[in-house]
């Protein structure tokens, strides 16, 4: 120091208590109270002196006293004066209660002391932190717990170290039985190398989410989408990963419906145009012979005028199912029109076979349809048109022109183009 006299020691230890924001206090060998310092007037609220001569323990909070005592006991009892921290309530002057750490230290021998010397912390901010940071873990470990979506850690080597319920539930086991083990056991054989991949490949952001499919205990697929986020040491090591697992079973199987309906006639089940021209194409271009019959029922109008359109309905119902009885199970059937429909022949021996396959379904249809009006009869024209690496709206063309002159000739007749461009 400059500008003054040194201190001595008594007085630096002075100066040193009353700033001191911990309370220091001395108490005898019964519990009271010897001395108190400054601090117990700014963090209990008692006038300095005020608490010489009580029990240390009137001030400690019922439920705590037995602790209080044990540890006062404990300290009094030990000869090299161990510093025991012990958390104890204390009362404010103003009758609340407030959480202190207490630190006592025998020096009963001490020639000036005789006592025990406690050094009192105030400790209520950090409690409550603390007491926050539990409520806090244990919210999050509640949302964790009742969150519908599967979540679980694994490890830099895949295995689960902590998976929550709706995991299990999905998977059809126990989180018991989950810990420990791999959570790439449930996941298809295909799809396992993209999982690594995604949940083992150090945070790659490339990776677009997608389905994967999961085998539960039981032997059920389910699809889930998988999410994870990577965990880091502070020096960079991997550590593992926290997976979020989606079970989209229900949505995939949804969009595979939606799909599917996209491309099927609604009303008779069969394929659609726009599924025609996805199976025709790819055929065409293989250069095999194949055959496109359009077929167009001969009499439906009539029907349809006579009944209704309900009993119309059921009898092209009834007309979808005769053809796909009538064809191979290679053919594929389309419906293109009211009353018009279209068979795809392919990988064909022969013209021949394809006009025997024209003449099935022309005398499947002319059988009596029994409705429920009773008997319904119609016949069919045909039109047949082969190709080899030809295009769709080509080798249709042609059958629909085959189609106009069965029509033009008359009712319930085969006609055939054999133009190819392949030729």
């Amino acid at each position: 120091m400059s500008g003054g006299r040194e201190p001595d020691s008594d007085e630096l230890v002075s100066a040193l208590v009353r700033v001191c924001p911990d309370l220091i206090a001395v108490v005898d060998g019964l519990g009271a109270l010897k001395y108190t310092s400054p601090a117990a007037e700014s963090m209990l609220g008692y006038r300095d002196g005020e608490l010489v001569g009580t029990s240390a323990f009137d001030l400690v909070h019922p439920i705590d006293q037995v602790g209080a005592l044990e540890g006062f006991a404990s300290t009094l009892s030990s000869s090299d004066s161990r510093a025991l921290p012990l958390l104890v309530r204390l009362r404010h002057a103003d009758g609340t209660w407030l959480e202190t750490e207490i630190i006592g230290t025998n020096h009963v021998d001490h020639p000036e002391l005789e006592g025990m010397v406690l050094s009192i912390r105030d400790v209520s901010g950090s409690m409550r932190t603390e007491g926050a940071l539990r409520d806090s873990e244990e919210r999050y470990r509640l949302i964790v717990e009742l969150a519908r979506e599967g979540i679980c850690v694994v490890d830099g080597i895949g295995n689960t170290t902590f998976a929550n319920r709706a995991l299990a539930e999905l998977l059809g086991t126990t989180v018991n039985e989950l810990l420990g083990g791999s959570l790439f056991d449930f996941i298809c054989d295909e799809d396992r190398p993209r999982a690594q991949a995604r949940i083992n490949g150090v945070g790659d952001e490339t990776l677009d989410e997608e389905d994967l499919g999961l085998v539960t205990l039981d032997g059920r697929l389910v699809w889930a989408r998988l999410r994870s986020s990577a965990v880091w040491r502070h020096d960079g090591t991997y550590l593992g990963a926290i997976v979020f697992v989606t079970d989209v079973t229900e949505r995939r199987e949804l969009e595979q419906r939606l799909a599917e309906e996209a491309r099927r006639d609604p009303l008779t089940g069969v394929a659609n145009r726009k599924e025609l021209f996805e199976v025709l194409s790819p055929i065409l271009e293989q250069g095999t012979l194949t055959a496109a019959l359009y077929v167009a029922l001969d009499g439906f109008k009539d029907v349809n005028d006579r009944f209704g359109h309900t009993l119309g309905d059921d009898l092209l119902c009834n007309v979808a199912s005769r053809l796909r009885a009538a064809i191979r199970s290679i053919d594929t059937v389309a419906r293109v029109g009211g009353d018009e429909f279209v068979v795809i022949c392919r990988d064909l021996e022969s013209t021949d076979e394809a006009v025997a396959i024209a003449t099935r379904v022309r005398e499947t249809i002319e059988r009596p349809f029994g409705l429920t009006v009773g008997p319904v009869r119609i016949d069919s024209s045909i039109g047949i048109a082969f190709g080899r690496l030809t295009d769709a709206d080509s080798l249709l063309a042609r059958a629909d022109q085959a189609l106009y002159r069965a029509k033009r000739k008359g009712r319930g007749r085969i006609e055939i183009t054999y133009e190819d461009e392949a030729a």
